[in-house]
């Protein structure tokens, strides 16, 4: 597995001429609940990207995972110690200007790998894939697993909204990176029931409103290895088939 970080300008160059796909996770840095770090998505973005780099190598396509872009639109999370919101005026140019440099030095499919699922992050993800692979021809992908049908395939919390630090994100957490997990704050949580996309159509502008006083929604104590393994791979198979 290449990772970008690891290796030379020629190294990379070689890899772009090869037709290698370049993998660039997305996350950013905010609460997630009392039991969970600052850099979840950026640590699942990562993970899922290293898979999917395993099975497109594994289908003989060459990849190389780039550095993450740890920072996002959070605005919901805002409140919150840690928490650092770039507003999208700012998000969208600076994704816009690492896309076209991954391009412009030939690598010709991109995949926008975000792991961060605050609604107005993934538009502003969007935008700047769609204007750079309007202006350079190039193919830039970003693998939207909120939608049907994969959504589903990622358990009933993710689609009725409450998958932020709740059973999903832990899961994928235990897997990853289970020293970070704190499991003392994790057995004191109760179940947050909220239905995320319907409070903030209500009007809600951040977890506090949304009713997250503490930056988790659904059911963390449930969350297991074991199901953030499976749905790793169900990640990675969505990131895998987009870029085939």
């Amino acid at each position: 597995m290449t990772r970008a970080a690891h290796i030379s300008w020629e190294a990379a160059a070689r890899l772009a001429e090869g037709g290698a796909v370049a993998l660039l996770p997305l996350g950013s840095t905010e609460a997630h609940g009392p039991h969970l770090p600052l850099s979840v998505d950026v640590l699942i973005a990562e993970a899922v990207a290293e898979r999917t780099a395993a099975r497109l190598e594994a289908a003989g396509k060459k990849a190389v995972i780039f550095p993450a872009v740890s920072y996002g639109v959070t605005a919901f999370a805002d409140g919150f110690a840690g928490t650092v919101h770039v507003p999208a005026e700012a998000t969208g140019p600076f994704l816009e200007g690492v896309l076209r440099g991954l391009v412009r030095h030939g690598f010709r499919t991109v995949g926008a790998l975000n792991h961060h699922l605050e609604p107005a992050q993934f538009a502003v993800v969007h935008a700047a894939a769609r204007a750079v692979a309007e202006s350079t021809g190039a193919r830039v992908v970003v693998p939207d697993h909120r939608k049907k049908p994969h959504g589903p395939r990622l358990g009933e919390e993710f689609v009725s909204g409450g998958s932020h630090a709740g059973w999903y994100e832990t899961s994928l957490m235990m897997a990853v990176a289970p020293h970070l997990v704190d499991r003392a704050a994790l057995q004191a949580l109760p179940e947050v029931r909220v239905d995320l996309p319907a409070a903030i159509k209500a009007g809600g502008r951040n977890f506090e409103e949304c009713g997250g006083p503490r930056a988790y929604f659904g059911a963390p104590g449930t969350a297991t290895a074991e199901e953030g393994e499976r749905l790793l791979c169900i990640l990675a198979e969505i990131s895998a088939e987009a870029l085939s």
